[in-house]
């Protein structure tokens, strides 16, 4: 009698609260909507936590990220701002005044308390918009968001933006940490992987969520599973990036939100994070400029915008690499910032000369030395070169790491070109993060920030990391429309390395891995058909993934197969559809469903084996 009790309870407060969980669908943060920010680093621009800002009689303290936020009406009548924490130097900032209340940011930079050989000495103030500090180490801007490109201008102007040596790589010792002897020299081209595109093998993935992996969903509370596919494009063919999507409720509040990636395409998901209580709803819609319409699931087929404006593309492209620097990554750290250096050198030649800026985050753990650093976005590539070739791996302690709150400080702080044709993070790393309900909230809300920003983030697991993590890692990459890499035991470097759940892995080169995903995610048909790029796909074609194994389909059946049935693909390994019929067909039905001009793919599984035919339309 308890349980036929308690499962009518549930019934009933699924039936009763469903408009209820419609509503509280986490929103995405509205940094419009902020007051005053305050940023708070070191003359390393490491972002500094635990800093006190004293506002009159009020005392704030910064978060994982540097920051803090501080109401209008706090500030009115304060004339004085003081700033402290323990190892720096107390500053205040006299004579200061606030104008206005839309969206300001305030950079204060902190000097440790024993300065360090070569540190200037600065008698100028530096100000920028209606703010005045009576020390240089201040900078100050009125804009809904910072603009990280002035404030760069204005600390090498004032010489913060100094080159201050982070402890350097010393070659005497064991390029490897924990791990025996090594006949391998620290070099690119070394470490091995094996790419999961989940977009890809979305038949497998439910055996994932509902199978193999399902004990871990409680865990993350995240479960990329109502997938909504949007496809914009122009009326003459061409695929628009860098457009904005939202799915929307019936009551027009927002869902979800995305933004449309180098093929034009957006993922948008239903319930991605917190416990799904309330079931799959039916009357959702979607939102490009204005323009709506009636959402369908990816079941029913992708939901298509087309817009009359012209073909316009940016040739910017934004890649980030964000690190795990603590201890335990020690025995890969080296080959890793040797594969880097190898993929920035490459990336620009092997996107055809389009504008590639970089930039990098590494990232520790709570009460170690630091924890976040950042190189923000630039098209300096030896900046970010230089930036990572000095990161050491420590501290740490325990398996959880810091991990939103680097994503946090990559999302907020790296400077997204948001017209950029392609913007990609990938996350390096051997450790989830910790699972407690503060952490998990902010996790969430980066990865909806990422996702609403249209950065793909691209897990690169390295050894330790478990199932519980996969899952994480691999839900991350969905919900920001990315992919995921796992190394591999080939190379013979670092501990084992985790065998992901799924039927194959094509292994593979890290650093042709890391290039090529960079050539996917950012190759785009010219305005110009004539200049149609027909060679970018030879090597993308080569590691294009089979939607399924064999043995999969006595598994389960229902997986569409057999002779006439046809697996479309896009450029970056997506399976938008299944159709059955006549190859010679296949030009007419692709400009039937609305996609744009551009490389396909069409996989057939034949006499027990797969078939690739590239399919050029324009």
């Amino acid at each position: 009698m308890k349980k036929i009790t308690a499962l009518l309870f549930a019934v009933v407060l699924c039936f009763c609260t469903a408009n209820a969980c419609m509503k509280k669908s986490r929103q995405l943060p509205n940094v419009s909507l902020q007051p005053l920010t305050v940023i708070v680093m070191d003359t390393t621009q490491a972002l500094l936590d635990e800093a006190e800002v004293k506002v009159g009689k009020t005392t704030f303290k910064t978060s994982f990220d540097g920051r803090v936020v501080i109401k209008p009406e706090l500030l009115s009548g304060v004339k004085t701002l003081a700033f402290s924490r323990r190892g720096f130097k107390d500053l205040k900032i006299k004579d200061y005044t606030v104008e206005t209340a839309k969206g300001n940011v305030l950079l204060v930079v902190l000097t440790p308390e024993e300065k360090k050989a070569g540190r200037k000495e600065h008698d100028e103030v530096v100000a920028l918009g209606t703010a005045r500090g009576s020390r240089s180490d201040v900078m100050y801007m009125k804009s809904a968001a910072p603009s990280l490109a002035e404030m760069e201008s204005a600390m090498e102007a004032d010489g913060l933006m100094e080159d201050v040596p982070l402890s350097a790589v010393d070659e005497s010792k064991p390029a490897i940490v924990g791990y025996g002897a090594s006949n391998h020299a620290v070099s690119a081209g070394k470490l091995t992987a094996g790419e999961v595109n989940d977009f890809t093998k979305w038949y497998f993935w439910p055996s994932v969520l509902d199978g193999s992996h399902k004990e871990y969903i409680e865990n993350w509370k995240i479960t990329p599973r109502h997938r909504y596919t949007v496809q914009v494009r122009t009326k003459h063919g061409f695929p628009i990036a860098s457009r904005a999507v939202s799915l929307l409720d019936n009551s027009g509040n927002t869902l979800f939100q995305a933004v449309t990636d180098n093929t034009g395409k957006a993922e948008l998901w239903f319930q991605l994070v917190g416990n799904n209580l309330c079931g799959k709803h039916a009357d959702f819609f979607l939102l490009v400029d204005g323009e709506k319409q009636k959402a369908k699931d990816w079941s029913e087929g992708i939901n298509t915008f087309i817009l009359d404006e012209p073909c316009e593309v940016s040739d910017a492209v934004d890649v980030m690499f964000v690190f795990d620097a603590t201890g335990s990554m020690g025995d890969e750290l080296h080959y890793l910032q040797a594969e880097m250096k190898d993929v920035i050198s490459r990336a620009t030649e092997a996107t055809g000369g389009l504008a590639i800026r970089t930039g990098a985050v590494v990232y520790r753990d709570h009460n170690d030395e630091y924890l976040t650093r950042i190189s923000r976005l630039t098209n300096n590539i030896k900046e970010t070169q230089s930036f990572i070739d000095k990161q050491q791996a420590n501290g740490g302690g325990d398996y959880p790491e810091a991990v939103p709150e680097a994503l946090m400080a990559a999302m907020n702080s790296a400077g997204w070109d948001p017209l950029a044709r392609a913007r990609i993070a990938f996350l390096i790393l051997d450790a989830p993060c910790h699972q407690d309900s503060a952490t998990i909230a902010l996790l969430h809300d980066q990865i909806l920030n990422a996702a609403a920003l249209g950065v793909r983030i691209v897990p690169v697991v390295c050894s330790g990391l478990g199932e519980s993590g996969e899952l994480l890692l691999r839900s991350m990459a969905l919900a920001t429309n990315g992919t995921s890499f796992f190394l591999t035991d080939d190379s013979g470097i670092g501990h084992s390395h985790l065998k992901p759940t799924t039927d194959s892995l094509k292994v593979e080169h890290l650093n042709d891995m890391l290039v090529r995903t960079i050539v996917e995610f950012s190759s785009m048909p010219s305005c110009d058909p004539s200049e149609f790029a027909e060679d970018v796909s030879e090597e993308i074609e080569q590691f294009l993934p089979n939607p399924f194994k064999a043995e999969d389909i006595e598994r389960d059946p229902s997986i569409p197969h057999g002779e006439g049935v046809h697996y479309l693909m896009d450029v970056s390994g997506k399976l938008i559809t299944i159709f059955e019929g006549e190859l010679s067909d296949l030009q007419a039905q692709i400009v039937r469903m609305g996609l744009p001009i551009g490389v396909y793919f069409v996989k057939t599984f034949s006499e027990g084996e797969w078939h690739t035919e590239k399919v050029l339309i324009r």
